[in-house]
C-alpha cells in the first residue's frame, strides 16, 4: 500500500510532468538545431554544384522551414501527428550509378598559396633593380657625389639588400613560413653588386678587363651558390636576368666588355647548378648572353672584333655542357636543345663580316667541332643525350659545313663540294647506323641535289650544253650516283625506320641514278664530241645513248622483278613506269632533238628493246608459274 500510494501521490505526478516537459523542449531544441543543420548543408552542396558544374538545370533544393522552440503539449501533439504509423520498411530507391560527381573548382592564380607573395617580391626585385641601374646612369651623367662614393653607395646598398634577405629569410623559417620576400631581396643585391662590377670596369676604367671578369665572375658564383644553398630557382633567375639585361645601360652601350660580363656570368650559373631541374635557368643564362654577343657583333659592323666570336664560342660550350647536364638527368628535356640552337646561330652569325678565308676555316672548324659533339655525346661515357640535342648537334655540323662550302669554294666547284658534303654525311650514317646522322645526310643531301640540277638543266638545248663544263657536270654525276647509292644503303642498315621510308628512299635512289646517268653519258658525249672537233654530234649521241640506257634498266628491273622473292610489286612497277618514261622521252624530247642516223638509231634501238624485253617477260613469267598453271 505504502509504494501503491507513493506512486500515484500528486507532489510525485507533478515531478513526473515536469520531468516529460523538460524532455520535449530538450527534444524540440534539438529539431530545431538539426534542421538548421540540414538547411546549411543544403545551401552548401547547391553553391558547390553551381561553381563546380556550371549553371544547374534544375533548382537547388529548398531549405526546410525552421521550427521554432513550442511548448511541451504543442511539441508533444505535433510529434504525434507527424509520427508515421507502422509499416513495412521499404527499400531504399538506388542512386543512379552515372550522376556525375561535384568537381573542385579550380582556384585563381591570386588564391594559390605564395603566388601573390610571389608576384609581388618578383616584381619589387625588377623595380627596385630598374631604380638602382637607373640612379647609378644618372648619378654619372650628372656628377653625383663623385665616382668614389657613387661605388661605395652601391657597394653598401648590395651588401645591405642581401643582409637584409639572409634577415627575412631567418625570421621567416623561425615563424614557420616561407615566401619569395627573402629570395627577391637578395636576388636584387647581388644583381645591383654585379652592376657595380660593371660600371668600375667599363665606365671608370679602375680595373682591367680581365680583373673585372674575376671579380664579376666572384659575386655572380656567391649569389648563384647561395641559390643552389637554398633550392631557389628564382633567385638564380632573378641574379642573372637582373645583371645581363641591365648591364647595357650601366656601360652605356653594348660592346665587347659588355658581351664578356654576360657570358662570365652564364658560366657561373652552369658551375652553380648545370641547367640540371632548372629549365628557367639555363633560358635565362643564354637567351639575353646570346642577344648581347650578337648585338656585339652588329655593333662593330665592318671592323670585326675578335671578342665576339671568343664571346660566342664560350657562351656555345657553355649550351652543350648545360644541354648535356641537363638531358643526363631530364631526357625529356628539350630546353637545352633549344638553348643550344640559339647560342650556335649566334656563333655562326658572328663569323659573317670577316673575310672569306677567315670566315671558311671558322665554319669549317665549327662543323668539325659540331661532328665530334656529336660523336663523342652519342655514347657512354657522356651520351647518350636526348634525340633532339644529337640532332640540333648534327645539324649545326651540316649547316656549317654546307656554309664553309658556299663561303670558300670556287665557282667551278661550288656544286662538287656540296656533294662531297653529302657525300661524307652519307658514308657516317652507313657507318654509325644513326637516324639523327641520317637525317643530317638527308639535309645536305637535298642540298645538294638542288645545287645538281644545274647540270641537266644545261643539257636540254645544244646551244646551253656547248658552253656547260662537261668535265665537272661528269665528276659530279659519279658523286651524286654515290650519295643516292650510300643514302639507299643507310636507310636499310638503320633501325627502326618505317617500311614506307625505305620504300620511298629506294625509288629516290633510282630516279637519281637514273638521272645522274643520263648526265653522265651526255658528258662523255660532249667531251668526247670536243675532242674530235664534233660538239653536236656527242650531243645527240649522248642523248640517244641515255634513252637506251633507260631501256635496258627498265628491261632488268622487269625480268628481276618475276625472279624476287622480295619487292616484286614494287620492282615491276619501277620497270614498267621506267619504260613508260624512256618512251615519254624518245616521242618528246629525242624526237625534237635528235636529227639523222641518231634520231633512226634511237627509236629502232628503243623498239627492239621493247619487243625483246615483252618477250623475255613473258618467257620469264611463265617459268615463274607452278608446273600445270595456266
Amino acid at each position: 500500500m505504502e509504494s501503491g500510494y507513493s506512486s500515484f501521490h500528486p507532489r510525485f505526478m507533478d515531478t513526473q510532468l515536469q520531468d516529460v516537459r523538460r524532455l520535449e523542449a530538450e527534444f524540440a531544441d534539438a529539431m530545431t538545431r538539426m534542421y538548421a543543420v540540414g538547411n546549411s548543408l543544403a545551401r552548401l552542396r547547391a553553391s558547390i554544384e553551381l561553381e563546380g558544374t556550371g549553371p544547374a538545370t534544375t533548382a537547388p533544393p529548398t531549405p526546410q522551414p525552421t521550427p521554432t522552440p513550442a511548448s511541451a503539449p504543442e511539441a508533444q501533439s505535433a510529434l504525434a501527428a507527424a509520427a508515421p504509423a507502422p509499416a513495412a520498411p521499404t527499400p531504399a530507391k538506388p542512386t543512379p550509378a552515372t550522376q556525375p560527381a561535384a568537381t573542385a573548382p579550380t582556384p585563381s592564380w591570386w588564391q594559390r598559396e605564395g603566388a601573390v607573395t610571389r608576384a609581388l617580391a618578383v616584381a619589387g626585385a625588377v623595380v627596385t633593380l630598374i631604380g638602382v641601374a637607373m640612379l647609378l646612369a644618372l648619378a654619372m651623367q650628372q656628377d653625383w657625389f663623385g665616382p668614389g662614393l657613387r661605388v661605395g653607395l652601391g657597394v653598401v646598398l648590395a651588401l645591405g639588400l642581401v643582409g637584409a634577405g639572409h634577415v627575412v629569410r631567418r625570421r621567416e623559417r623561425a615563424a614557420g613560413r616561407f615566401s619569395a620576400a627573402p629570395v627577391a631581396l637578395t636576388a636584387t643585391g647581388y644583381a645591383a653588386g654585379y652592376l657595380d662590377v660593371v660600371a668600375v670596369t667599363t665606365v671608370y676604367g679602375w680595373l682591367p678587363a680581365t680583373a673585372g671578369l674575376a671579380v664579376g665572375g666572384l659575386v655572380a658564383v656567391t649569389g648563384l651558390l647561395l641559390a643552389r644553398r637554398w633550392e631557389s630557382q628564382l633567385l638564380a633567375v632573378l641574379t642573372v636576368l637582373g645583371a645581363t639585361l641591365l648591364a647595357p645601360g650601366v656601360a652605356n652601350g653594348v660592346g665587347d666588355e659588355v658581351a664578356l660580363f654576360a657570358v662570365v656570368l652564364s658560366g657561373a650559373a652552369l658551375l652553380a647548378r648545370g641547367d640540371r631541374g632548372w629549365p628557367l635557368l639555363a633560358i635565362a643564362r643564354t637567351g639575353p648572353t646570346s642577344l648581347l654577343v650578337a648585338a656585339a657583333t652588329v655593333v662593330n659592323g665592318s671592323t670585326p672584333s675578335p671578342i665576339p666570336v671568343v664571346a660566342a664560342v664560350a657562351l656555345t660550350l657553355l649550351a652543350v655542357a648545360g644541354a648535356v647536364s641537363a638531358g643526363r638527368h631530364t631526357p625529356t628535356d628539350l630546353t637545352g636543345s633549344a638553348m643550344t640552337a640559339l647560342a650556335s646561330g649566334v656563333l655562326l652569325a658572328s663569323l659573317a663580316p670577316y673575310g672569306e678565308r677567315t670566315r671558311t676555316t671558322g665554319l669549317a672548324l665549327t662543323a668539325v667541332g659540331f661532328a665530334v659533339a656529336f660523336a663523342v655525346t652519342a655514347r657512354r661515357p657522356v651520351g647518350p643525350v636526348p634525340t633532339p640535342l644529337a640532332l640540333v648537334l648534327g645539324s649545326v655540323s651540316g649547316v656549317s659545313a654546307v656554309l664553309a662550302v658556299t663561303s670558300g669554294a670556287p665557282d667551278r666547284w661550288l656544286t662538287t663540294a656540296l656533294i662531297g658534303v653529302a657525300l661524307g654525311y652519307a658514308a657516317a650514317a652507313v657507318t654509325t647506323r644513326s637516324r639523327v646522322t641520317l637525317v643530317v645526310a638527308a639535309g645536305t643531301g637535298v642540298v645538294a641535289a638542288l645545287a645538281y640540277l644545274v647540270h641537266p638543266g644545261a643539257y636540254i638545248s645544244l646551244g646551253t650544253a656547248a658552253e656547260h663544263d662537261a668535265g665537272v657536270a661528269l665528276l659530279d654525276s659519279l658523286l651524286a650516283a654515290g650519295v643516292a647509292a650510300l643514302g639507299a644503303w643507310g636507310v636499310d642498315v638503320v633501325r627502326g625506320l618505317p617500311s614506307g621510308v625505305r620504300r620511298s628512299t629506294r625509288v629516290a635512289a633510282l630516279i637519281a641514278g637514273l638521272g645522274t646517268s643520263a648526265v653522265a653519258v651526255v658528258s662523255t658525249g660532249l667531251l668526247i664530241g670536243g675532242v674530235l672537233d664534233a660538239t653536236a654530234m656527242g650531243f645527240v649521241a649522248g642523248h640517244a645513248l641515255a634513252t637506251v640506257l633507260w631501256m635496258l634498266v627498265s628491261a632488268w628491273l622487269l625480268l628481276h622483278g618475276l625472279r624476287a622473292s622480295r619487292h616484286r610489286e614494287l620492282t615491276l612497277r619501277l620497270g614498267l613506269g621506267l619504260a613508260a618514261v624512256s618512251v615519254a622521252k624518245l616521242f618528246l624530247f629525242d624526237l625534237a632533238t635528235l636529227d639523222g642516223l641518231w634520231r633512226v638509231a634511237a627509236f629502232i634501238v628503243t623498239g627492239l628493246l621493247l619487243l625483246a624485253s615483252g618477250t623475255a617477260y613473258a618467257k620469264a613469267l611463265d617459268r615463274s608459274r607452278p608446273t600445270g598453271a595456266a
